[in-house]
């Protein structure tokens, strides 16, 4: 089998921007005051092409082997490097059931053993990385355009090669599935922001600098309990382990990424990708004598006082400053998966779906807007229990107009467990397999509840969010994704 595909995306938007109309029913550009006024926009266009090829060959219902080329181009390549990169990779089954002193055992139905070796790439990444584009920017009554970044001409697609070991075996007719899967990877020239002189007045600057091992295990399991005529129940589940470990980083030690919002990532060579960066927090002060006592100093050498965050001096030299930043933790949880149940009595069936997370930590951006308490912006209720009198006891700091000590820092106090058990859905039914009136010949009626029920410590909206950017970087980042909604649906599948 062989085949070609390929896909072009062009995202374009225009904006301008203005403010202070002469009235409120002129909304419009030429009425408003010329100082600031400007134009924005972007154009990004993405080409993607693929030649595939795959043969496999079973011998003797025995041993099952196969092999897949790939060819892939794609435009957010650098200009000096080769735009078409080669995936080769192969595996092999051994179906040990088919073997002679297996196949006359009616307790197993399956044992298949797998072995595949794989190298694929990644070339989904924005395609500004790897060339020069420009953006506007206002002056007085006049806007100019800026060049925005350095673009890495050589920027070339992320390589993993993968290993994969896996067994999947039935026993006991088919009532009793159980799948063990086991993977190693390397993945390098993985693309990474890297920091550089603040003289070239640019944003991010993307290169291959990274390599990074990936080793995982996914066990699974099903197993039908009860299987009567009238009755049956089934229930099954899997869970997943995943560990990722920086290898290097092009010579570096730690690469840190800082966001507009004083957020920050670090990746350090031995630890995990992009974990979170910055200040740990173990409360706030409730006196002006254990604000004493502590006797520290922020980066601007103010004294904290009562009120203030407590931030653990990690180097003892009585100074609060970048010096201080240790990993706060990272979004990829220790284990994740899900579990599922189905009972079936006479024509009333029960599903019931479940996922978890365990381990992950997220970065809660809405609370650091919200308990801030450092301007005239809304508030949570949360900061009603602010620190406001000598002895209290809270951990919501004091407040203060424009946070000159420095409470709102980026820090554990923003980082929170986001590990949570989830209800996916629930579904009722009841199916009916007589005709109806001469004109239906069976159907179903069901009512099914989805996201129903959530067990987290998470104190924002979902623990479950995710952006579609694609930027792994800031996948524990929330900034205020909208949750999945609760929904409950009654409906009926008729056939005819």
């Amino acid at each position: 089998m062989a085949g070609f595909q390929a896909m072009t995306t062009l995202q374009e938007y225009d904006g301008a921007y203005a403010r202070n109309t002469t009235n409120d029913f002129y909304q419009v550009l030429g009425s408003a005051n010329a100082v600031g006024r400007y134009f924005d926009g972007y154009q990004n266009k993405w080409n993607w092409a693929n030649i595939y090829a795959h043969v496999d060959y079973t011998y003797n219902n025995v041993l099952n082997t196969a092999f897949n080329m790939a060819i892939d181009g794609s435009s957010a390549n650098g200009r000096y490097t080769n735009h078409f990169q080669v995936y080769p990779s192969g595996s092999a089954t051994w179906m040990m059931k088919n073997m002679s002193f297996l196949i006359d055992k009616d307790w197993i139905n399956r044992l298949d053993i797998r072995a595949e070796y794989s190298l694929m790439g990644n070339s989904r990444f924005s395609s500004n990385y790897g060339k020069s584009y420009y953006s506007s920017s206002p002056y007085m009554a006049v806007s100019g355009i800026l060049r925005t970044q350095i673009p890495n001409t050589h920027l070339k697609p992320e390589v993993t090669s993968q290993m994969n070991l896996s067994l999947d075996a039935s026993i006991l007719r088919n009532r009793i599935n159980v799948g063990v899967d086991y993977y190693r990877g390397r993945s390098k020239d993985v693309i990474m922001n890297i920091s550089k002189s603040a003289v070239y007045g640019t944003s991010a600057y993307y290169a291959n600098i990274g390599k990074i091992d990936n080793n995982g295990v996914e066990l699974s399991l099903q197993a039908s309990l009860v299987r009567l005529r009238d009755f049956e129940w089934i229930v099954g589940g899997n869970i997943s382990f995943m560990e990722s470990k920086i290898k290097s980083l092009g010579g570096k030690e730690q690469e840190v990424i800082e966001y507009e919002d004083g957020s920050m990532l670090v990746s350090r060579v031995g630890g995990n990708p992009y974990e979170f960066y910055g200040l740990q927090a173990t409360g706030v002060y409730s006196t002006q004598s254990e604000a004493e006592e502590a006797a520290l100093l922020n980066s601007s050498n103010q004294p904290y006082r009562a009120g203030d965050v407590r931030y653990v001096d990690q180097n003892n030299d009585g100074r609060i400053d970048s010096k201080d930043y240790v990993s706060l933790g990272s979004a990829t949880p220790d284990y994740f998966g899900g579990f599922y149940t189905n009972i079936r009595y006479k024509q009333f069936a029960l599903a019931a779906e479940f996922s978890y997370s365990k381990g992950n930590e997220a970065y809660n951006a809405v609370r650091q807007t919200l308990e801030s308490a450092s301007s005239f912006s809304n508030q949570s209720v949360a900061v009603a229990n602010r620190w406001s009198v000598e002895g209290q006891v809270t951990n919501i700091p004091r407040a203060n107009y424009g946070d000159a000590i420095g409470n709102n820092k980026f820090s554990s106090r923003w980082i929170e467990d986001a590990s949570y058990l989830r209800m996916k859905s629930v579904t009722l039914s009841y199916s009916f397999d007589k005709p109806v009136w001469k004109f239906f010949r069976s159907g179903t009626l069901y009512v099914t509840g989805e996201n129903l029920l959530t067990a987290t410590k998470y104190l924002g909206l979902d623990p479950e969010f995710a952006y579609s950017s694609g930027n792994s970087a800031i996948q524990g980042f929330d900034y205020a994704k909208v949750m999945q909604p609760k929904s409950v649906k009654l409906g009926i599948n008729l056939k005819f």
